[in-house]
This record gives structure tokens, sequence and C-alpha cells, in this order.
């Protein structure tokens, strides 16, 4: 994980606090990430970190069988989810707690998961909204099959 970058280790060191935290300008409170010096929406320059509800909706979801990363290899199969929070905030993420079922749709809460690496966030179904109709989550390991050559 990469927490050099300009802005992002407040949301990280944040992250390991278990709280999700972005900018929100100061001039159109427009909430955004990635961290930026400059509001995409009114071209402000001033912002403020503040937290936000770590709740959200699915927008889309892979499963991928192959490591494209090195990191990823005892964790094959795994998801990658595009997550719009309740703020606005679209967040590249993993999901848990679906099984096989389609979690397009889905409302679901954070969680922090430590990679090793420092604490991310994944996402699972929100309390109450969601029965999966079949299966089990996408194992956390898997086989040399999928290891990057």
């Amino acid at each position: 994980m990469d927490t050099t970058t300009a802005g992002a280790s407040l949301f990280w060191d944040r992250a390991a606090q278990g709280e999700l935290v972005f900018q929100h300008c100061d001039d159109c409170a427009f909430v955004r990430w990635p961290a930026a010096g400059v509001c995409p929406e009114c071209l402000g320059r001033g912002f403020t970190w503040k937290p936000v509800e770590p709740t959200g909706t699915v927008w889309s979801q892979v499963v991928y069988h192959r490591a494209y990363d090195t990191s990823l290899r005892e964790r094959i199969p795994y998801n990658v989810a595009l997550v719009e929070l309740t703020c606005g905030v679209r967040l590249l993420t993993r999901l848990t707690g679906f099984g096989t079922a389609d979690p397009v749709g889905a409302a679901v809460t954070a969680r922090f998961e430590d990679t090793g690496d420092g604490p991310v966030p994944v996402f699972a179904p929100a309390t109450g909204t969601f029965a999966p109709a079949t299966g089990t989550d996408v194992p956390a390991t898997g086989t040399a099959e999928g290891d990057v050559s």
C-alpha cells in the first residue's frame, strides 16, 4: 500500500484508528478522494479532513483468479469492488460476506483489515440488508495456478 502519496498519509493514519476520513472543500463542501490540493468542483484550495459514515452501495465487482501483484498470490481468488460511500466518494476496495451472490446494489459497511502493511477498508453487507443466496466467501487463500509469472 502506498502511503507516500501527498495528502494520503492522513487517510492511512486514521484508517489505523478504524476511521474513514476524506478531504471536504471549505468553499463548496465537496468530499473528495484521492486527496488533492484543489477542489475539482469549485477550484477552491481550502479543505478540512473529516470523518465520514463508513456506509455505501456496491456499484460493481470482479473476481480475479490470477495474482496481478505478488502480494496477492495467497488471496487467489480475490475480488475488487467499486463502492460508492454515502458521502459520494467512490473507493476501489474488497468485499467480504457475499459468497457467490451478486453484490451489485447491496448496502455495505466498512471494516478495517490488517494486510501486514497496515489496515485497509474492506466492505461487508450492512447488518440485516443482505442474505446470500448460495455459497460462501471467496476463499482468502488460493493455489499456485494464479501466481504471477
